[in-house]
């Protein structure tokens, strides 16, 4: 049920029950809130069994193929997931301790977590959009090495045309562009489909009980 159907139906009780007061609309939106919460909990651990299972898929690719540049590669996405998978359980056991520590009144305390998730999706659309510049700095840098080094004795170099046209520069360029633009419009559309549409829906029930939204 979306937050405008809820309030007429709420009303429309309200209407019919004169004795129903205040802190029945505030346990009603707190249901709601704490449904929406769960939400990004449970999206939380999705990323997170998502970084486990491609560090495992990783190093299995990597114990089997034998490219020194793509060990490189899988190594330095394995660290990253590292740093991930401890920052969401950090991020994930601070809001599941907020949500058992149910003090004070219940705008401050639905307030502190919207806070919470806040801080932490900002954080994370930060992290996200400054990676797409370093990721492509990074594979600019591979290719200008493997140019270099022309190393056909490895793999991922093999796979490559030993003298690369200008039309296969250009193709290459292309693609490369596409898909930092396309990379950008996804993590964007990704990030608000999993996290701020929600944070959207916890400030909406914070207006709802009166409580100025940030």
């Amino acid at each position: 049920m979306e937050l405008d159907e809820f309030k007429a139906f709420y009303q429309a009780q309200f209407e019919q029950v004169p004795e129903k007061s205040g802190p029945d609309l505030e346990a009603m939106l707190q249901q709601r809130f704490h449904s929406a919460i769960e939400r990004i909990m449970r999206n939380m651990l999705w990323e997170v069994s998502s970084a486990l299972l491609m560090m495992l898929v990783l190093a299995v690719l990597m114990a089997i193929w034998s490219s020194t540049i793509f060990r490189w590669v899988g190594l330095g996405l394995v660290v990253v997931s590292i740093v991930q998978v401890v920052a969401f359980i950090w991020q994930y056991r601070q809001l599941a301790t907020r949500l058992d520590q149910a003090t004070g009144s219940v705008r401050n305390y639905l307030q502190e977590l919207v806070d919470i998730i806040s801080r932490f999706v900002k954080t994370y659309y930060r992290y996200c959009m400054r990676s797409i510049p370093v990721s492509a700095l990074v594979g600019g840098a591979l290719g200008v090495y493997m140019g270099i080094t022309d190393d056909r004795t490895d793999p991922a170099v093999a796979a490559l045309p030993a003298h690369p046209g200008i039309l296969f520069l250009v193709i290459s360029l292309a693609l490369a562009i596409s898909t930092i633009i396309g990379v950008y419009y996804l993590l964007k559309w990704y990030i608000n489909h999993a996290y701020g549409r929600y944070l959207n829906e916890l400030n909406h029930c914070l207006s709802e009980l009166g409580h100025p939204v940030n």
